[in-house]
């Protein structure tokens, strides 16, 4: 079967539109007719306008603790932040979803003709920390272990894409492979977002524990990655083996700073940037003030409510969508977003972002705030509310309450949390708040499921929406057991179909339609309830380049980023 190098353009970029703006000052068409920011806001210079050497702090809002992405438990947004400077991706994204091998790790790919092989050609300068070469033998342990094929517990998050790979065929040397896939994948160039080696996928405790709190092996253009456990900073160096473009930067410090304080921190010099989202406060104390810049652009995530359908309290169906309908997101969007100076929108796609080809809001009726008919439906659920009762109770006269977990270090989510609970009160559900350290949100409460409601973001590292799949497909696993990174712990077989029609379709009319069907299915079983678009709005130091909002792009040229010149 013949091999093409690249025989079709990356569906990523057919679905995103081409009306974009320039610079940051720019202006995007979305796909629901708002004008929005740019693709991306990077503050950008060339490599040669840098002076070589300094030191950027970088303000992240946990300090993990697992940084096994494979693994459930470390599939999370500040983990990839930090090993984006560490560890091998054989694919770069660009901010309007185009794809090309990132040749530090991948010199060559390609898919066939009839999308069932992919071949890899390896850069073989390619080496870890610890002098071995990164080889296909990495990239098939990864295969393997993320499809589930280890014996033993290996808590894999997601196996989407990977489940498909047949064999993982070797080359004629230790670099080049084929993955023949036993029905063709539309997104292949998402798959080896990470690679680790060998050893780390193979053995269950090194899968678990080898990167729990130290990153051992390292191959990218930073290395040395130090652990201050008392201040809770990461620090990763310039790796001088690098066999690419050096770094620019000497060092990147990444400071686990509460989300409030974290304007005060760059406010004082203690930090050169920060995501600022939709903190008020922070953009308020920062705005117009000397050497701050503020990007702006369409950032490749979204905030929303997350249900826990596996609670007994919320596996009705009905009582899911009364609570959608109950929360006026709408007025949480403008809450949130009109005093940052960003559009306002509760419209949200789950699985297109508004810059993209197809976008589309399939809320309907369950995303239209309706208190009366929420009423109802509870009613139906066997939840009724007794007159002068402040609260709905069942037959057995226990009250409708859910946990609404919030890290007790966000103040924005807290705020969240209390106007979620005020709607709520109004359709007869009591909701209590549980502030839990920021640190313990996701590890203790929402992976393992001991919540009911949550609110945070999703965000992707590819443009690609068959990545959802771990997060509302499900469950998998050879018993069908494990839920992976879907923690609503609910999913349907239809749901699960379409996901797999989704990848394995390349027109980009029909691969949007597919997305925007599966979005409409969850919003009718509520696995979550969409809040708005997440902005791409940072805080930077006007000195430091190449770093802010990346977009579709979904991580950082991390050996451009550094200091302007003087």
């Amino acid at each position: 079967m013949r091999i093409g190098k690249a025989c079709r353009p990356a569906l990523a970029a057919a679905l995103v539109l081409a009306a974009v703006g320039c610079g940051s000052g720019g202006e995007m068409l979305s796909g629901h007719g708002d004008a929005l920011p740019a693709a991306s806001d990077l503050n950008p210079a060339p490599r040669e306008d840098l002076r070589r050497g300094g030191r950027f702090v970088w303000a992240l809002s946990e300090y993990e603790q697992q940084y096994n992405m494979v693994h459930v438990q470390g599939n999370k947004s500040d983990v990839r932040r930090v090993l984006g400077a560490l560890m091998p991706s054989a694919t770069r994204f660009d901010d309007k979803g185009g794809h090309a091998p990132r040749e530090e790790y991948v010199l060559d790919y390609g898919v066939s003709e009839d999308g069932l092989e992919v071949f890899y050609e390896l850069n073989p300068e390619a080496v870890w920390s610890d002098g071995d070469p990164v080889t296909w033998e990495d990239y098939e342990a990864m295969v393997i272990t993320r499809k589930g094929e280890r014996e033993g517990d290996f808590q894999i998050g997601s196996d989407t894409g990977y489940a498909w790979v047949e064999e993982v065929v070797p080359g004629d040397d230790d670099f080049s492979f084929t993955l023949r896939f036993s029905q063709p994948y539309a997104d292949w160039p998402a798959l080896f977002d990470i690679v680790y080696p060998q050893e780390y996928m193979e053995d269950e405790e090194l899968f678990a524990e080898g990167y729990a709190g130290q990153i051992p092996v390292t191959a990218g253009p930073f290395a040395d990655a130090e652990f201050d456990d008392t201040a809770q900073r990461v620090t990763v160096s310039r790796n001088e083996d690098w066999w690419g473009a050096p770094a620019v930067l000497d060092e990147i410090v990444f400071a686990n700073i509460a989300p409030h304080g974290q304007a005060t921190a760059f406010g004082n010099g203690e930090i050169d940037g920060f995501y600022l989202g939709y903190d008020a406060a922070s953009y308020a104390m920062l705005r117009g003030t000397e050497g701050t810049h503020f990007t702006r652009a369409i950032n490749n995530g979204h905030r929303f409510i997350a249900l826990n359908a596996g609670s007994e309290m919320l596996s009705d169906v009905r009582v899911r969508r009364a609570l959608a309908m109950g929360i006026d997101r709408d007025i949480l969007a403008e809450i949130a977003l009109s005093a940052v100076d960003w559009p306002v929108t509760g419209e949200v796609n789950r699985l297109l972002r508004s810059s993209q080809n197809g976008y589309r809001d399939n809320s309907g009726e369950i995303g239209t705030y309706d208190p009366e008919r929420a009423g109802e439906l509870l009613d139906e659920a066997g939840w009724t509310l007794e007159e002068g009762a402040g609260f709905r109770t069942d037959a057995d006269g226990e009250t409708l309450t859910l946990s609404y977990v919030v890290s007790e270090e966000m103040e924005l989510a807290k705020d969240e949390a209390d106007i979620t609970r005020e709607m709520l009160a109004d359709i007869g559900v009591e909701v209590e708040i549980q502030s839990v350290p920021g640190n313990a949100l996701f590890s203790d409460y929402v992976i393992p499921g001991n919540y009911e409601l949550a609110a945070f973001v999703f965000t992707s590292s590819n443009p690609y929406p068959t990545d959802a799949q771990s997060t509302y497909g499900g469950p998998f696993g050879e018993k069908g057991e494990a839920w992976g990174n879907n923690i609503s712990f609910h999913s349907t077989e239809e749901i699960n179909e379409l996901f797999d029609r989704l990848g394995r379709e390349t027109d980009p009319e029909e691969y949007a339609e597919i997305a925007n069907r599966i979005d409409a299915l969850l919003w009718e079983e509520v696995l979550t309830i969409p809040l708005f678009e997440r902005p791409g709005l940072y805080a930077v130091h006007e000195d430091l380049r190449n770093w802010g909002e990346y977009g579709l792009a979904g991580d950082y040229v991390y050996e451009d980023i550094g200091w302007l010149a003087e």
